[in-house]
Order: structure tokens, then C-alpha cells, then sequence
């Protein structure tokens, strides 16, 4: 076991997950962070979220993890209000087509694809999510619509393997 497994393993343990903030630097649009523990865990789906600052979104996570672990778990299609300060976030399945790029220190940790990982999304400062007509371009060029195959959609976040 390297040293990465051996922290994430041992986070698990002690707290039952870790949040995992990948900083994309020039290699993607924007920056993510994903839970690993969830699953293996409280049988909860992982959970990610894209296009914040990576300290940002590691809290969310640990908040929505908190909220799973107290009997609040995510649904897909869900709308929350008690995960971002008061903001309304969106949950969708992220589909396993994506996995590989995305969540690899996760597959890692589990073994093996499939398990069940959803998407928060954050609105734009007019309430609009990433698929709404008129939503801030940042807003939508952040944060992939990973219910959609790779094979599906376009953009640069599939050009990214």
C-alpha cells in the first residue's frame, strides 16, 4: 500500500471518509473535489462537486457526508438547502463512464467501478443550475454534466483523458 492508500485508508477508518480536492491547474477547466468512505462506510453514494475553490469544496463534502451520516442521504434529481450556506445545490448521478478521470484514488480505494457516486451542483448568483437558459457562463463552464455518457456530450472536459 503507498502512502496515498495508507492516508485515504486510514481517514476511512478514523472518520469514515475523506474528501479528495484535485486542483486541475492547466490540465482542466476548473478544479473538483470527491468523498471516498461513503460507500464502503454508511452505504451512501460518493459524492463530488466541481468549479469552486478546492477548500470550499472540501467542506461541502464533509458537510453533505455529515448530513448522509445523520440520516439526510442525497437522492437523485434532490435539491438541498442545508448543504452550501444556505444555497440551493442540485444532485445527480454521475454516470461510470466518467469515473476513470475523474474519481481514480476512489476506484482505487474500492477496487473497482461500479459504485454509486452523485454530482452537487451550485447555482449562479441568479439561483440558475448549469442547464438553465441564461446561467452564468462560469457557472455552466465549470461544472460538467456527468450524468451524461462521455460518449454523449462534448466540450473540454472530454478532452481531458
Amino acid at each position: 500500500m503507498d502512502e496515498r492508500d495508507g492516508h485515504i485508508a486510514a481517514n476511512v477508518t478514523d472518520h469514515g471518509w475523506l474528501v479528495m480536492g484535485v486542483g486541475a491547474g492547466d490540465e482542466a477547466p476548473a478544479d473538483w473535489a470527491y468523498s471516498i468512505g461513503l460507500w464502503h462506510t454508511l452505504r451512501s453514494p460518493e459524492v463530488c462537486i466541481f468549479g469552486l475553490r478546492v477548500e470550499t469544496m472540501m467542506s461541502v463534502l464533509n458537510v453533505a457526508g455529515r448530513e448522509i451520516r445523520n440520516g439526510h442521504p442525497l437522492e437523485s434529481d434532490q435539491r438541498r438547502d442545508d448543504i452550501l450556506n444556505g444555497y440551493s445545490v442540485a444532485v445527480r448521478p454521475v454516470h461510470p463512464s466518467w469515473y476513470r478521470r475523474f474519481f481514480g484514488a476512489g476506484i482505487d480505494f474500492h477496487q473497482a467501478p461500479p459504485f454509486p457516486i452523485m454530482q452537487l451542483f451550485w447555482p449562479d448568483k441568479e439561483g440558475r443550475f448549469p442547464w438553465d437558459d441564461r446561467v452564468q457562463e462560469y457557472c455552466r463552464a465549470s461544472q460538467p454534466q456527468l450524468w451524461i455518457s462521455k460518449d454523449g456530450t462534448s466540450g473540454p472536459w472530454t478532452a481531458l483523458d
